[in-house]
């Protein structure tokens, strides 16, 4: 695919475009939907109308700014939103939300922004997320309005947290016990459903974590905090669930930031996951080709090839020793899978992909010695620090919502083109195993068919794709783009998944323009006027100069 012409990257959908994406998949959709609709989250939403959420202020916070960022940030309100676990059918079992509300600088009657985190399972709850609001990003949005940042149910910073520890430690375990393939994977299988009879044992009712809930979560506590509309952001799977947001509680909205979207049509967790990763390699070898440097040193699928085709002895010994302890050297057994794996999350985040190339050019350098050397380094680290991991993505309630939402039951979840790169399939196969397991151990009902109709409302909203992004393309983000009829969708042709955390200040510029005036032309400018990064080179130098 050829990157979008310059008037692509702002102008709204048209409705000639519109009419060609929905009109046949979607009258479908919403014809066989509709009991579903009507008896199902008609009652979902009443119920939800008829409740009242509760504030519990917190003191000291749970998180706190960076040192350097504590005296532009202020004061603000830290504390939790207590909602039902169950919005239809309410009880005495309630969940405990995080939130912090960064104060207006100024009293005023503007829509405040309410911001939710990826995964699911995400937090924004975090340090680093303070830096969002220096004055180079979204920091003057605070002069007129309060910013409310809201964890989703089940989350690092909710009651109860619905994680699974071992799962963290896992990589340790299999490597320090010697485990094949499938006995890590019973290890790992045994591990998920100990936690999932732990979380049933203490009453917690998994069916209840899924995306209609956490909307449901939303807007209650929109209502506890005093406020008559929002103006929504969410990043990655926060994308797709303001888009829940749009179809159940439209009138709430004043506008709508998508950073990152995925559109709620695509039926599985898997469904997408090798076109993704495939199109997002040809937007990295075509801004390699487009770089005259990048382009002289580096045939992008040639060494990715190259390097696929080092594991077809098998797996390549190699050794690990932890510079922190020189006593914890682990030994390694790297494969196919280990390699996709990394290479996929190197295609995330600014210095990761601008390296790739370098890293592709050197683990082929010497066949599968070098291999050895370069993969190991990636691998060895991320099995000592699962020796005392503490968590990432909380693992259950990731696994509740995925597999309620978008569940995974089968290998023909995941569509496979003829012609796909032998690196996309290897990275799709290793993550489908993983989500099978997942969605056969929470084992929670699927949301109704209803949920999976792309909403077609006519609210204001932004959408920030990432050229450069694996996760959730640009033609991902095209798809939810056209089926609204007041979308404005922006790409970044340097960026890689969520504009806003890789502190993308031409991002922050455009939201802060949009949420002044959600109706007004988008003014994208300053995407043609970011210079360009270039690409780490054998020799280590950049092939662009500096400014």
């Amino acid at each position: 695919m050829k990157p979008l012409g310059p008037r692509s990257m702002t102008s709204p959908v048209s409705a000639a475009d519109r009419g060609k994406a929905l009109l046949p998949p979607f009258l479908t959709s919403l014809i066989l939907g509709l009991v579903s609709i009507l008896f199902n989250l008609s009652i979902f939403h009443r119920a939800v109308a008829e409740t009242q959420a509760p504030i519990e202020t917190v003191q000291p916070c749970f998180v706190a700014p960076f040192p350097e960022m504590r005296e532009p940030i202020g004061p603000f309100e830290c504390g939790y939103v207590v909602v039902p676990e169950n919005h239809v059918a309410p009880s005495d079992r309630t969940i405990r939300l995080g939130f912090v509300r960064l104060p207006a600088r100024r009293p005023a009657d503007a829509a405040p922004i309410f911001m939710l985190s990826g995964g699911p399972g995400n937090s924004l709850l975090q340090p680093v997320t303070f830096s969002l609001f220096s004055d180079e990003m979204l920091g003057p949005l605070r002069e007129d309005r309060d910013i409310v940042i809201l964890e989703q149910r089940g989350s690092m910073h909710s009651v109860p947290r619905l994680d699974c520890p071992l799962v963290h430690r896992l990589p340790w375990m299999v490597n320090q016990l010697g485990l094949d393939r499938e006995a890590g994977r019973s290890l790992s299988h045994s591990v998920l459903a100990d936690c999932v009879a732990q979380a049933r044992s203490h009453g917690i009712d998994l069916s209840q974590y899924n995306s209609l809930a956490i909307a449901a979560d939303i807007d209650l506590a929109r209502q506890s905090l005093g406020y008559d509309q929002i103006i929504y952001y969410g990043a990655s799977y926060g994308s797709q669930l303001g888009q829940h947001m749009m179809r159940d509680y439209p009138e709430t909205l004043a506008a709508v930031v998508l950073d990152g979207a995925s559109a709620l049509s695509v039926r599985s967790w898997m469904q997408d996951r090798v076109i993704n990763v495939d199109e997002g390699l040809e937007h990295l070898v075509a801004t390699c080709e487009a770089d005259g440097k990048c382009a002289e040193a580096y045939d992008i699928r040639a060494l990715l090839d190259q390097a696929m085709a080092l594991f077809a002895d098998g797996p390549i010994p190699a050794s690990f020793t932890d510079p922190s302890n020189p006593e914890t050297t682990v030994s390694l057994s790297l494969n196919e899978e280990d390699f996709a794996m990394a290479v996929y999350e190197m295609q995330t985040g600014q210095i990761f992909i601008r390296s790739l190339p370098a890293m592709l050019h050197m683990a082929v350098a010497d066949g599968r010695q070098s291999m050895a050397t370069v993969l190991g380094e990636v691998v060895g680290p991320k099995i000592v620090a699962a020796r005392n991991a503490q968590g990432g993505i909380v693992t259950l309630m990731h696994a509740a919502v995925v597999c309620s939402d978008d569940p995974v039951t089968s290998d023909k979840d995941m569509v496979i083109p003829e012609g796909a790169s032998a690196f996309a399939r290897v990275f799709g196969e290793a993550v489908l195993d993983e989500y099978l397991m997942y969605c056969e151990s929470v084992d929670v009902p699927p949301l109704p068919d209803a949920t999976d109709v792309d909403p077609v409302v006519d609210v204001p909203t932004l959408i920030l794709s990432g050229w450069l992004d694996v996760r959730t393309p640009t033609a991902r983000s095209l798809e939810v783009a056209k089926a609204l009829p007041k979308a404005t969708l922006v790409t970044f042709w340097e960026g890689t998944h969520v504009q806003l955390a890789e502190v993308n200040t031409c991002a922050a510029q455009i939201v802060r323009v949009f949420v002044a005036d959600p109706e007004a032309e988008v003014d994208a400018s300053c995407v043609g006027e970011t210079p360009k990064r270039g690409f780490v080179l054998p020799d280590f130098s950049i092939s662009v100069d500096p400014d």
